[in-house]
């Protein structure tokens, strides 16, 4: 599923002309550049009826966009935003089919890098409904 939504999310030509194809899941590589996005995993898990899973999942996705300043971690979210919020319908990618996406939050943080610079993160958590087809 990750190499899928990670597919998803570069089909975004608005996305891809900020990040170009930095988006990673769990880690972004220290001094690497900006702006980035790396997507995490929290949870997910089957769905079951009577006779068991039906062979649909969900999961939550937190997606942190990074940017050098506000406003550049702000312009990633806003396109993440448009591409998975309005993905209310199902849509196809590779051996997936999602059936639907569902912002649950967002927050901004800031820090400090390891070597002095700023670092503006806009986090955005979404709950994904898919099944492998």
């Amino acid at each position: 599923m990750e190499e899928a939504f990670t597919a998803y999310l570069l089909g975004s030509t608005g996305l891809v002309a900020l990040v170009v194809d930095r988006i990673t899941w769990a880690t972004r590589p220290q001094a690497s550049a900006l702006p980035a996005i790396v997507l995490h995993k929290i949870s997910g898990a089957p769905e079951y009826a009577d006779e068991g899973e039906v062979g649909l999942l969900s999961a939550r996705i937190q997606v942190d966009c990074w940017g050098a300043t506000y406003a550049a971690a702000k312009a990633v979210a806003r396109e993440v935003m448009a591409r998975l919020s309005a993905a209310g319908a199902a849509f196809n990618e590779g051996n997936f089919e999602f059936q639907a996406s569902f912002n649950e939050d967002e927050q901004d943080s800031f820090e400090r890098g390891a070597g002095g610079e700023d670092l503006y993160r806009s986090r955005l958590d979404f709950i994904i409904w898919y099944k492998e087809t």
